[in-house]
């Protein structure tokens, strides 16, 4: 082989292992969701590093965008926009980051939360980090113990999402150590998930097919008790003469 072969072939060699890093850990896509007025332009902008969305007010904390606080029904617009963001990061995102202010997380926020979170299935809680905003609040406080006295439903949700968490400074957006930080948690949680985005005709699919398969082991778990019902209505009533010579149903 002469030295151009061997070059090419390295060259060659050296792109097909950039491909591989590439394919199996592509950079993470993110999409930010949450209710109106958690912080969510604002998170925007500082992991952006500048003023790319509008923020107002109060202290650049609000945005225009976003959930409502309805626990029983999601508006049909609210849905829209949530699928429309879902298009927006085709063909999914790998990381659904879920801004909440680092506040009393109430029992409203948290029905209001689930209600829209079914709309997307079980499985995008696979995919869910939840991004605190609010990081100046915390003062001498760590975020464990936030988390620990904050109440049984913020445990939920840090149950549901796995405990997988960020905490972010939005009055401090030149701190790029917060904004490396989240990344690395999310290329974490990639490498975790085996590089798969969130793919909601996918969940959907597999909920249907869980769901199916439940049914189906319980009609067969209903048919076993009958069956068992039903054999023991039919047992055979066999003679026992006793000493006084009466007739009795055999024991056994």
């Amino acid at each position: 082989m002469d030295n151009r072969n061997a070059k090419n072939n390295g060259k060659t060699c050296i792109w097909t292992f950039l491909y591989f890093i590439y394919t199996v850990c592509p950079p993470p896509r993110l999409l930010i969701v949450g209710q109106k007025r958690t912080g969510k332009s604002s998170v925007c902008n500082t992991i952006l590093g500048k003023d790319a969305f509008n923020t107002w007010g109060g202290a650049g904390q609000s945005d225009g965008r976003g959930w409502g606080t309805n626990e029983n029904l999601v508006p049909k617009q609210e849905k829209l926009e949530l699928f429309n963001a879902l298009s927006l990061c085709e063909p999914g995102p790998h990381i659904l980051l879920l801004v909440i202010p680092l506040q009393h997380f109430s029992h409203s926020e948290k029905a209001a939360l689930q209600k829209r979170m079914e709309i997307l299935t079980e499985g995008v809680w696979r995919h869910t980090m939840v991004g605190f905003t609010l990081g100046d609040r915390l003062h001498d406080c760590s975020i464990q113990d936030h988390i620990q006295t904050a109440g049984k439903d913020l445990q939920w949700l840090m149950e549901k999402c796995r405990y997988r968490y960020h905490v972010l400074n939005n009055k401090t957006p030149q701190d790029r150590q917060q904004v490396s930080g989240l990344l690395d948690r999310a290329e974490d949680m990639l490498m975790e998930n085996g590089g798969w985005h969130f793919f909601l005709h996918m969940y959907c699919r597999l909920e249907e097919e869980w769901s199916r398969r439940e049914r189906a082991m319980k009609e067969r778990i209903l048919e076993r008790h009958d069956g068992a019902g039903k054999t023991s209505r039919g047992l055979a009533v066999i003679p026992n003469h006793s000493q006084k010579g009466g007739l009795h149903v055999n024991d056994n």
